[in-house]
Parts: C-alpha cells; structure tokens; sequence
C-alpha cells in the first residue's frame, strides 16, 4: 500500500512538472521552428559533441585490444644471413689447426600461444569494458549538457525578447511627458528642476532600454552560434509565466530520489570507483603466475663447418609459465598506488554526493520560495495593468498628466520584468532538481 501510495505521489509530482512547464514553454504553435528543433540541430553541429562521440568509438576499441590478448597469438619470424665462420683447433702437438667456411644461415619459425592463465588481462578486459562503459555515460552527460545550455539559450532569448518590449512600452510616454514639462516650464506654469527631472528620467529609461537591447543581441548571437538558427525564428514566442508548476515541502523527498535514479554523474562516479578496484586487481594481478600453451615449427639451415648441409625441421607443443619472484619492490608499489587511488574514488563519490545534494537544497529553496512569489507576482501584474489602464482613462479624461500615466507604465514594466526573471530563474532551477525532464519532448509547442 505504502509503495503504491509513493507511486501515485511520483506520478502526480512528474505530471505537474510535465504540465506545468509545458504551459510555460509553449507558444506559437504555427510557428516552424521548436525547441525539440533547436536542440536536435545543435546535437548536429556541435563539435564538442562530436568529439564525444569519437571519443566513445575510440574508447570501445581498448575492448578489441584488451580481449585479442586472451586470443590466440600467431606469428611467423625468420632469418637468413650470409655467416662467415672460422674454426680453431689447438692440437697436442703444439700447433693449431683452422678451418674456414662461408655459407648461408636460415631459420624460420611459426609460432602459435595461447593464453591460459592471464589474471592481469582478464582484468584488463574488465576494466576496458568498464572504462567503455564510462564513456557511454559520459556521452549521455555530454548531450544532457548539451540540451540544457540550448534549454537555457531559448529561456534567455525570450526572457530578453519581454525584458526588451517591456521597456520600450513606456518609452514614448516618458518622452512625451518630458516634452510636457518642458513646455510647462517655457510657459511658467512649471519649475526648472521638475523638467529637467522629466527629462532626466526619460534618459535614463532610454539607456536602460538600450542596455536591454544590447542584452538581447547577445541572447540572440549565443542562440544562434549553439543551434545555427537564426533568432528571429523566436520573434513572435513568450516565456509564460501565470501557470508554472507549484510545489509544497512534501514533494522533495521524490524528486530527491528521481534525482538520484537519473543522475548521470552519480553513475560515472560509481563506474570510476568500479575502474580504479579493477586497476588494484590488474596490479595485484602482477604478482600472479601465468601460463601459455605454445606449438611451434621451426625449419632451419645452418650450414657451419661442424654441420655443413644439413637441415632440420622440428616441431614443439608445449605449456610456458611464468612466476614472478620479485622485482626490486615495483610490483608492490604499483599495489600501493592502485589502493590508494580505489579510496580516493571512493572519497571523491562521498564528496560529489555532498555536493549534489548541498546543489539540490540551493535549487530546491529557490523552487520553493519561487513558488510562494508566483500568487504575489501575478497579482502584482493584474494590479499593475489595471492601474495602467485607469490612468490611460482618467488622462483621455483630462483627470490625470501624461507624466501620470508613464510612471504608471514604468511601474508596469519593473513589475513585468520581475516576473519574467523570475519565470527564467524558476525554469532553470526545475530542470536542476529533475534530470529527466531533459528528455523535453513534452516541452514543446
């Protein structure tokens, strides 16, 4: 019951993600291109990901090589050399006799070995498939980023894309109520320092305005280097920010234990901790015998003075071991150091889980306190628009100034670009706390 009970509540927590940042990130739906269209054009063409990939294929050839060890060896080798070979003989009479011959000396040999008893590179084949293994991960790792920093570029272009518009809205208003002051002033009917106020905050709107500009184009070539799209394919697309998902404190343990289950970094931690054990055992390994089982043919000619003309041929079948006694106290050493590195991994896997979970609370505290600022947020905006809206009507009425009315604006806009912060800051944090939601299918429009 208890299970069944922590299923649904999985279910219910991963449906509200789902829902809730597939509002968000939906706009346009006649609009070409998606965000499942960004990223798979920048899988495409990033060579960082390229690199990967050739890394992998790479790294599944230390199976090939690790295994042909285990495989049979062949081999062919000979030799013929012109030999010149001069004998000497002393005699018991005092003097010496010497015979001179010069001839032809070959050998050739075919040689077959295969392994018996090779601990280190049964070892050695573990480890390859392992540090392949890796490598996969590592892959998975490398596209997860991938897709997150295209995540992040499509949530940072249409957040500047709002944060632009929102401060060019009020702009003409600022500018005509600076004009307004200024001609109040060159009539009388108002001071100096109220029109150089006016104007003074026009300015000050319009650098603003143009910083956000300058902010935009940034967002928008970062877009395009990562995905090879143009940004304007993006031009008429919102960042939502009036349905995000809600969470309450009760939903973190599941999303700690989804957390978990997908990350891809506490799997390559548990696979290096798995290498380095299997290098302490290709060092121990070392100190094991071996055991080969050999057949050879061997065809020669060796015609020196005392063999002249003959040939022979011989074959051998045979068993070849070796046992290592000791070897100036490099072997244990080698022990010593593949130890001390196993602990280290296994240190640096208690350390990285500290980290992800310190990591997770940051996130989570930012989710949480987000989602307490969604109600004031949205009821800010609503009270913000209305108040736009009065003003619009009370100066149509002759009731209330031009300057009324852009401060009204400027008041609506900071309060827009609150929310769209916000809304940027909450996305990014969500897709921190659920790596599997990077499998974004259900983001798209």
């Amino acid at each position: 019951m208890n299970i069944q009970k922590e299923n649904l509540c999985r279910l219910i927590i991963q449906s509200k993600l789902l829902l809730g940042v597939c509002l968000v990130l939906c706009t346009v739906a006649a609009q070409a291109v998606t965000l499942e269209d960004a990223i798979e054009s920048a899988l495409k063409v990033d060579p960082s990901l390229t690199a990967s990939k050739f890394n992998v294929l790479a790294t599944g050839e230390n199976i090939v090589i690790a295994r042909s060890r285990l495989l049979p060896q062949v081999s062919l080798q000979g030799s013929s050399n012109q030999l010149t070979q001069t004998t000497t003989q002393d005699l018991s009479s005092g003097v010496s006799s010497s015979r001179s011959f010069t001839g032809p000396s070959v050998n050739h040999q075919f040689v077959i070995r295969q392994a018996l008893l090779r601990p280190k590179e049964l070892s050695a084949l573990r480890y390859a498939e392992l540090q392949s293994k890796y490598m996969e991960i590592k892959f998975k790792s490398d596209v997860k980023d991938l897709r997150t920093r295209v995540i992040h570029a499509w949530i940072d272009l249409l957040g500047a894309q709002q944060i632009a518009q929102a401060y060019e809205r009020p702009l003409h208003f600022m500018q005509d109520a600076a004009k307004q002051e200024l001609a109040k002033y060159e009539q009388g009917d108002n001071t100096k320092d109220a029109a150089m106020e006016a104007e003074a905050q026009y300015e000050n709107l319009k650098a603003t305005h143009i910083q956000a500009l300058e902010t935009l184009k940034n967002k928008q070539s970062a877009f395009e280097r990562l995905t090879k799209f143009p940004a304007l394919v993006l031009a008429e697309k919102k960042l939502g920010f009036d349905k995000l998902p809600l969470f309450i404190e009760s939903d973190k343990p599941l999303l700690w234990a989804n957390f978990q289950d997908a990350s891809l970094e506490i799997q390559m931690s548990n696979l290096q901790v798995q290498m380095q054990l299997e290098r302490l055992r290709m060092a121990e390994a070392d100190h094991k015998p071996t055991l080969d089982l050999l057949a050879a043919v061997n065809i020669a000619k060796n015609d020196a003075t005392s063999t002249q003309g003959y040939q022979y041929k011989n074959k051998q079948v045979g068993v070849q071991y070796t046992v290592p006694l000791f070897g100036g106290g490099g072997l244990t050493a080698g022990v010593n150091q593949a130890s001390l590195a196993y602990e280290a991994s296994l240190s640096e896997g208690e350390a990285l889980m500290v980290r992800l979970a310190n990591d997770f609370d940051t996130s989570w505290g930012l989710v949480l306190s987000n989602s307490s600022r969604q109600k004031a947020i949205l009821v800010g905006l609503a009270s913000g628009r209305e108040q736009v809206n009065s003003n619009k009507r009370s100066f149509e009425l002759g009731v209330k100034s031009i300057a009324e009315s852009a401060n009204a604006e400027i008041s609506f806009a900071r309060r827009m670009i609150d929310a769209i912060a916000m809304t940027q800051e909450y996305l990014k944090n969500i897709l921190k706390l659920t790596p599997k939601s990077l499998n974004i299918t259900f983001l798209l429009p």
